[in-house]
């Protein structure tokens, strides 16, 4: 047992090492000292505090619970207690220990807000509402509550409530320039852009700033059709962080859909030579364009990178990998094969070897590799679309298991969600709908639409009441097609059918004249969707009398091989053409007209 005078001595050593900014050896000397305190609640305040500068968060906690036991809760305590918890992502524990402090002292305005704030952090957007009321019950005017309260309102989808709720926070606290940042975003995700763009500028006046803040205006700006407000902006956000890759993204989709794309990657470029020609920028520029179907371009890059650095491992992959997808891939495969011999494990390299594999036509060898990517990541819908071709070479019946496009191929057509509107007038008044939202001028380089514009952002996220309906519409339309499927617990599909349905993605798509959709496949979703809004006129002349009709199994150019489809669909206006994600899937091209559709990835919830 240490002597009380001892155990003084150290306590004040260890005070005086803390207030000189020494920590560790504060902590060095507490640690001993833990049992020796364990009634003093003073010595416990300096324990926590020093164990949690350390991070010893487990211990401060501890700590600190101890004196509100000795204690009887003293709320500061408690509340020191619930901010650590709080700032160590420990939200749950932190919730706790808030309703403690607001069940025995409701008028502590701060209690009310940080329980808010905390649930809020816990993504418990419901009860951050309820706590933002509880405490404006008590504190009506309190401007951070409204506020508080106002975001959690957005982010369970109340937006006009949430839109009203600002007004009112900010007419509270005009000065607060985060509250005028979460109303920006509020308004955006109300598609009122202009107004967004307001509170934008009036945040960044009240201080706000940094890369993200301004690749966040730049978008609403781009949305309310300010193209060169949002290329300033997103430049802004580049001098700020060079490294903000979203910003770097936007800036080359712009460049594309809106100017043709002349200088999309002109600033990847520009990085790579203000960093002295280092490998990471060179990577991100490679993989620019990739994302952008610019193979040739992106191999030339990736050579050039190489040779400047030939013993980084992701460049001694990607510049043999493009050579391969962009001439004859014999050579550059084996090339890639003696270097798995020298990097066994590199799961990067051995999916570069794999689709190098489909290429040559080794499909012993691609099957092996798809095989053992699906052991990692058995829902990979990239992986099972690339089997699906593999099989289909092989002469491998599991082609058929997989796919069976007669029965996994779904055709419906969706009326109006009261039922007063046939599919074909339903279609009309979602023509009208869809059309508004294509501002941009030419086909985005990251998607698979050739001929045509892409609406920005997520569909369903619109709060135009048709858009909503429609949204009702469709998971109607889809509940009924998924509730006949069967159930199959070993069919990577059928195994994870629901009656329950959301989305991972929503988007319109208008083609012109020539338009069409490469074959791809979906990788984020589970069943994939085509809607037909409108649909150009067909003509008797037409070479090919299936042109802009929706085709099964072709895999993409890419894979060099040149297969007939397993099925084509007839769009028809109103209809919904469902089908897994993982199915190759793509549109023949039509030669006159206008074609105006809506797709979805769904998701089993």
């Amino acid at each position: 047992m240490i002597a009380l005078s001892s155990v003084m001595t150290q306590l004040q050593r260890a005070q005086m090492l803390q207030q000189q900014g020494r920590v560790g050896e504060a902590w060095a000397l507490l640690a001993t000292l833990r049992s020796a305190i364990n009634g003093n609640g003073q010595a416990l305040r300096l324990y926590a505090l020093v164990a949690h500068s350390v991070g010893r968060i487990d211990e401060a906690a501890e700590a600190l619970e101890q004196i509100i036991t000795l204690e009887r809760e003293p709320p500061e305590i408690v509340g020191a207690l619930a901010d650590m918890l709080s700032s160590a992502g420990r939200h749950e524990e932190a919730l706790r220990n808030w309703d403690r402090l607001v069940a025995q002292h409701p008028k502590v305005a701060d209690a009310h807000l940080n329980r808010a704030v905390t649930a809020a952090n816990a993504g418990r957007h419901d009860l951050a509402v309820e706590a933002a009321a509880a405490g404006l019950q008590h504190f009506p005017g309190h401007a951070r509550l409204i506020a508080t309260k106002a975001m959690a309102l957005k982010n369970i989808g109340r937006i006009e409530e949430a839109v009203s709720l600002f007004e009112i926070a900010v007419a509270a606290d005009p000065e607060r320039a985060l509250t005028r940042h979460n109303q920006a975003v509020t308004l955006r995700a109300a598609c009122r852009y202009d107004e967004a763009c307001e509170a934008y500028a009036e945040a960044e006046r009240l201080g706000m700033h940094g890369a993200q803040f301004h690749a966040n205006w730049a978008a609403a700006a781009l949305e309310a059709g300010c193209v060169e407000e949002a290329t300033d902006l997103y430049k802004k956000a580049l001098a700020e962080d060079p490294a903000h890759k979203e910003s770097r993204k936007a800036l080359t989709r712009l460049e594309i859909e809106y100017r043709g794309g002349g200088d999309a990657f002109a600033h990847y470029e520009a990085e790579v030579r203000a960093r002295g020609f280092a490998a990471e920028p060179y990577l991100d520029w490679i993989d620019a364009l990739m994302r952008n179907n610019r193979p040739v371009e992106a191999a030339e890059v990736a050579s050039e990178a190489l040779s400047r650095h030939p013993d980084q491992p992701t460049l001694r992959t990607i510049a043999p990998y493009l050579k391969g997808m962009t001439g004859k891939p014999g050579p550059w495969l084996d090339a890639l094969e003696e270097e798995a011999v020298r990097r066994p494990g590199d799961t990067h390299l051995a999916d570069s070897i794999q689709m190098l594999s489909i290429r040559a036509g080794r499909w012993d060898r691609a099957e092996e590799l798809l095989r053992q990517q699906l052991a990692r990541d058995p829902d990979n819908q990239l992986v099972w679309a690339k089997l699906s071709i593999v099989w289909r070479m092989l002469d491998d019946p599991r082609e058929h298991w997989l796919c069976d496009y007669d029965r996994l191929v779904m055709v419906t057509e969706v009326p109006s969600p009261d039922g007063l509107l046939d599919p074909a007038q339903y279609a009309r008044i979602m023509a009208t709908a869809l059309d508004p939202l294509h501002q941009t001028r030419h086909a985005p380089g990251d998607q698979t639409l050739r001929g045509g514009t892409q609406s920005s952002g997520d569909l369903f996220a619109r709060l135009d009441p048709k858009i909503q309906g429609f949204r009702k519409a469709i998971l109607l339309a889809a509940g009924d097609m998924v509730a006949a499927l069967p159930a199959d617990p070993a069919h990577p599909f059928l195994r994870r059918t629901s009656d329950r349905l959301g989305f991972s993605g929503s988007w319109s798509v208008r083609l012109q004249s020539g338009g069409h959709h490469v074959s791809h496949v979906h990788s984020e979703g589970w069943m994939s969707s085509a809607y037909y809004a409108r649909l150009p006129e067909t003509t008797e002349q037409a070479p090919n009398p299936h042109e802009g009709w929706i085709q099964f199994g072709v895999p993409p150019d890419n894979f060099g091989m040149d297969l007939e489809p397993r099925l084509i669909i007839e769009p028809k206006p109103g209809r919904l053409v469902l089908f897994p994600s993982y199915m190759w899937h793509g549109t023949i091209p039509f030669q006159s007209g206008d074609r105006l559709t809506a797709a979805f990835d769904y998701l089993p919830l």
